[in-house]
């Protein structure tokens, strides 16, 4: 004696269950795949051009980090870039030219100020710094995206500059807390 569908045994759609089974046993790889994509860091990081020193290079220290707070979802990922600039080799000679470099660059990436500078945790040199030491950028598109921007003389001459630059960008679960908020 056999088991069929019109016997009553496995009852009606029996078919149509196991197929339905059969999907999600098929679509958990894709979705796991996908899960572990979207938790990727996603660093964002700016290419600017500038002219390499003696040494071959201009940024001589890169540090990618993530920055947590124990009452936000999520993670904000920092990269940093430092650097110094020699007004015989990048052509500035105050800091005002070395901020008229960078705004003309990042404005041409899309990039816009955001108005008064204040200090910051990703950028602590913020701190010790007269606001006019410090920019901060943002793109329209992704308000959440920063870039901080921080140049001043070496020891407060104008023989050598001191350049940072940070970016900014939400992981998506904090994007997430803050679209809730």
């Amino acid at each position: 004696m056999s088991i069929s569908e019109g016997s009553g045994v496995l009852g009606p759609g029996w078919r149509r269950r196991q197929a339905w089974r059969r999907l999600m046993w098929l679509l958990v790889a894709p979705i796991c795949i996908a899960g572990a994509f979207a938790m990727q860091p996603t660093f964002l990081t700016l290419d600017v051009p500038v002219v390499a020193n003696p040494v071959g290079y201009f940024w001589w220290e890169t540090q990618q980090s993530e920055l947590a707070y124990a009452d936000s979802w999520g993670v904000l990922y920092v990269r940093r870039q430092v650097g110094d600039a020699y007004p015989h080799l990048q052509g500035w000679h105050t800091v005002e030219d070395g901020f008229a470099y960078f705004d003309a660059w990042l404005t041409a990436q899309g990039w816009q100020p955001s108005g008064a500078a204040s200090d910051s945790p990703t950028l602590p040199e913020s701190r010790l710094l007269a606001p006019a030491n410090l920019r901060v950028y943002h793109r329209d598109r992704r308000a959440s995206e920063l870039v901080r921007l921080a140049i001043w003389p070496h020891g407060g001459s104008l023989d050598s500059f001191h350049v940072v630059l940070v970016t900014e960008r939400p992981s998506w679960l904090k994007q997430l807390h803050g679209g809730l908020d």
